[in-house]
């Protein structure tokens, strides 16, 4: 995947670092869309994604044994027998660059990071509709994506995600006791299946 930063990306990172609209001057932009370019020489993405049948419950669902308890994801499965699950990441070189980067000058470590976190989330778009969505039967569609950490879905079905996929063996995710993942620039998803009327 060649990656180009959108002026929409340079501002989603920028708002990540919590510079307020009138505080991005030319500098800020600069020193972001250089983060970006840097950040290409780092990053390893990797993804893996499968298919599922799931059960709805009032109040959740149900798959491979999984009961993941959400009124969100009852409602974005609404219309769904099946879902995709995935699980990405940029690698663990892009969390050592950040590191360094924020030990040498903290401004150039809040950019790349802030930079990252877009990235991820550009690599999965591109992951779903370049390499899932050609996968799909037809008039078969998915509904957006959703995290762990979003609304009331508990950060502890992400646990859940990386066993079902064996994210952890396939691409090196981990989630750590606090519920982290590791590498830290990594995201698991979840979005419902349905036939397009």
């Amino acid at each position: 995947m060649l990656f180009a930063p959108t002026d929409k990306n340079i501002i989603d990172a920028l708002r990540y670092m919590r510079v307020p609209p009138e505080g991005r001057n030319d500098e800020l932009v600069r020193t972001v869309a250089e983060a970006f370019g840097r950040l290409e020489g780092y990053i390893t993405p990797r993804c893996v994604w499968g298919k599922f049948h799931i059960v709805h419950f009032d109040g959740g669902i149900e798959l491979e044994g999984a009961y993941i308890y959400s009124n969100d994801i009852a409602r974005l499965t609404a219309r769904s027998d099946e879902c995709i699950l995935l699980a990405a990441t940029l690698g663990h070189e892009t969390d050592r660059q950040i590191t360094i980067a924020q030990n040498r000058n903290m401004l150039d470590g809040l950019a790349l990071d802030a930079c990252a976190s877009v990235r991820i989330d550009a690599y999965i778009d591109w992951f779903m509709r370049e390499e899932i969505a050609p996968c799909l039967r037809e008039n078969e569609r998915m509904t957006s994506r959703f995290s762990p950490g979003y609304g009331d879905l508990n950060m502890s079905v992400t646990e859940d995600i990386i066993a079902i996929l064996n994210a952890t063996k396939r691409i090196g995710l981990g989630v750590t006791g606090s519920l982290m993942m590791s590498p830290v620039k990594s995201v698991t998803a979840l979005a419902g299946l349905f036939v397009k009327e």
